[in-house]
């Protein structure tokens, strides 16, 4: 049986490179941790270079934030380069999980708002989907010009015939599940794209995790295959792609909801990026953006 909410333990870990320099950022991404319920135990990855704001750091989100613990770790030098700052907290990580000492494991980067909306959508069907192979997931956007962007998965979706040219001239056919029994959502989709920038486990998905290649910084390159995904973006690969089905791309669904004529994804299946750099660039030559609620065609 599920524990109850505030029952739950968090154990959180959030990648940081230069943190004053995005404080803001980083404060309103803690914020919203700690809007979530149970407990929380935080553990804030710096990048060795900037070791020397630790302490500044430690001063800034004691005046702003309650958690049940807070940690500031400086990782070591040999995670300065690029992105590697990403793979950081996995030792821990991965003693946590062996432990079983925490009931939710969540990693995620510093400018990724994952909201309580998001996390109580994950909790309530992730052992529903989990009987079918998937687990609930998120689709990244960027708020620009009162607009959503959905910069990773930028392109019209079909859902009912496949999407041309998604990774170079490879093609994507869109896996679609019906409503499940009594659901606030019409079904869920999976999208060419399962990147998230974050990650969120149980005890069983987080053990999974940490016995699979996708936790491993060389051999997780062989999960995602012709994504070539970057270093840092296969940090938060979770279970994504392990024990997939014949036929079966990713397990990571996105839930969606009438759309007029049309449907969209919910709201709790949007988690937003600090941020607007993608979609800014995206906006360079174009008369309009594709956004949340056009993106997706029947």
């Amino acid at each position: 049986m599920s524990p109850d909410l505030n029952d739950l333990k968090f154990l959180i870990f959030v990648t940081a490179y230069n943190p004053l320099k995005k404080f803001d950022v980083l404060l309103s991404t803690l914020r919203a941790y700690q809007d979530l319920p149970g407990t929380q135990d935080v553990n804030i990855i710096i990048d060795n270079e900037h070791e020397s704001d630790a302490g500044e750091l430690r001063e800034l989100l004691d005046a702003n934030l309650t958690f049940n613990s807070l940690t500031i770790v400086c990782a070591a030098a040999e995670f300065n380069q690029g992105y590697y700052l990403t793979w950081a907290h996995k030792p821990m990580l991965f003693d946590a999980v062996k432990q079983k000492s925490h009931d939710v494991y969540l990693y995620s980067e510093n400018d990724m708002l994952f909201t309580r909306e998001n996390f109580e959508f994950w909790y309530t069907y992730k052992d529903r989907l989990k009987k079918i192979n998937y687990e609930p997931s998120f689709c990244r956007y960027e708020e620009f010009e009162d607009q959503k962007i959905p910069f990773d998965n930028y392109r019209k979706w079909q859902l009912n015939r496949t999407t041309k040219d998604v990774w170079g001239r490879r093609p994507y056919k869109v896996e679609t599940v019906p409503s499940l029994n009594n659901d606030d959502f019409i079904g869920f989709i999976t999208l060419g794209n399962p990147y998230s920038g974050m990650m969120v486990l149980d005890q069983e998905m987080a053990e999974t995790y940490i016995n699979s290649i996708s936790a491993d910084f060389v051999q997780s390159a062989n999960r995602v295959s012709f994504r070539c995904w970057p270093e840092g973006d296969r940090s938060s690969l979770g279970t994504c792609f392990e024990n997939l089905l014949p036929g079966q791309d990713h397990r990571r669904l996105v839930p969606i909801v009438r759309n007029g004529d049309s449907v969209k994804i919910a709201s709790c299946g949007l988690i937003k990026h600090q941020d607007t750099k993608y979609s800014e660039q995206l906006s360079q030559g174009v008369d309009s953006l594709i956004t949340v609620e056009t993106m997706l065609e029947l």
